[in-house]
């Protein structure tokens, strides 16, 4: 599958609308599937939008980072959609949390000769097809690449300085009046390093559970993040990684988690570089890369991203449950 790469500059509000012009007729495929997904469940999509649109997340977004949500808000005037509509689009980790989901394997590396990360984020069957890069440059002329859908900010990315963000779903404490998990991780990755965005991830509320992996050629950080607290996870000295179960609290995850994280820790000794982690992403057999009914019957290994910290190169996949490959994606 060839990437679909959207590009913008310049303000949140200039960059959202070059985004909304772009995407407009994804943006409304993607709300159609949206709600098809979530009513074949017996969830009332219409409602459940509606809430998403009005819970006290968008506040804490307005005081932590108004730039991103100028930018949802003008990608929804620029395709001409109610903002509910995108809003809704834009948290889908706050829909698990009200009617359950969640996937995706996290891979770090920090030997002495490599500092590279990686994920596959995967999603429910929904958003196939609608696979999007966006390539984006911000006013301080930070460049930021994220693997995502049309109406989400981002799911997972690297930016020009070589900082790296990628992230796990984990069923923790929830208030919706925290940040929404888009907002982190896309305010995450305007950050300058590791460390500035740690302390970002570290200094605001959040609205649901989730691990954020956060490497550049100087730090790796991994916290596990959620509404009462944001916990530090000891990492590896050579090979770090994160599934969608707790270490930081007592929790029982699924056996599709524990599965993950065993592939990815009986094959440590294989992981030295940014390609060794496309290699691992890419594993079916091991159930690392999902294909559809592996472990849920909707659930699949929707993108995949690998950076390496030291030469900020990064690479996605569109279609790594479909045998596609990683491609390079250059910055703005």
């Amino acid at each position: 599958m060839a990437l679909n790469i959207v590009t913008a500059s310049g303000s949140g509000a200039k960059r959202g609308a070059e985004i909304g012009e772009q995407l407009s007729d994804l943006l409304q495929v993607a709300w159609n599937r949206w709600v098809f997904h979530f009513s074949k469940n017996d969830v009332d999509a219409q409602d459940l939008a509606q809430r998403l649109a009005e819970v006290g997340g968008w506040e804490t977004a307005e005081r932590y980072c108004p730039d991103l949500l100028a930018e949802l808000e003008a990608m929804a005037q620029a395709a001409n959609m109610p903002w509910y509509q995108v809003a809704a689009l834009s948290m889908l980790d706050e829909s698990w949390a009200l009617t359950g989901g969640m996937g995706c394997t996290a891979v770090a590396i920090t030997r002495s000769e490599s500092r590279a990360a990686g994920q596959n984020m995967d999603l429910p069957d929904w958003t196939n097809g609608l696979q999007t890069v966006l390539n984006v440059k911000d006013e301080t002329g930070l460049g930021v690449i994220a693997a995502t859908y049309p109406g989400s900010l981002a799911t997972m990315g690297m930016n020009s300085n070589g900082v790296i963000v990628v992230v796990n779903a984990l069923d923790l404490a929830t208030n919706m009046t925290g940040m929404p998990v888009d907002f982190v991780t896309r305010g995450a990755l305007h950050q300058p390093t590791a460390a500035d965005a740690i302390a970002y991830i570290r200094e605001i509320p959040h609205a649901v559970g989730q691990n954020y992996t956060v490497l550049d050629a100087k730090d790796l950080f991994m916290v596990e993040a959620a509404a009462d607290q944001v916990l530090d996870v000891a990492t590896h000295p050579e090979v770090s990684t994160h599934t969608n179960h707790a270490f930081t609290r007592e929790y029982t995850g699924s056996e599709g988690s524990y599965a993950r994280m065993k592939a990815i820790e009986d094959s440590r000794d294989n992981l030295h570089n940014a390609g060794d982690i496309k290699t691992a992403l890419l594993n079916k057999e091991s159930g690392v890369c999902i294909t559809l009914g592996r472990w849920r019957e909707d659930m699949y290994s929707f993108m995949g991203i690998v950076g390496d910290a030291n030469s900020k190169r990064v690479w996605v996949n569109s279609a790594p449950a479909y045998d596609g490959d990683f491609e390079e994606v250059s910055f703005l």
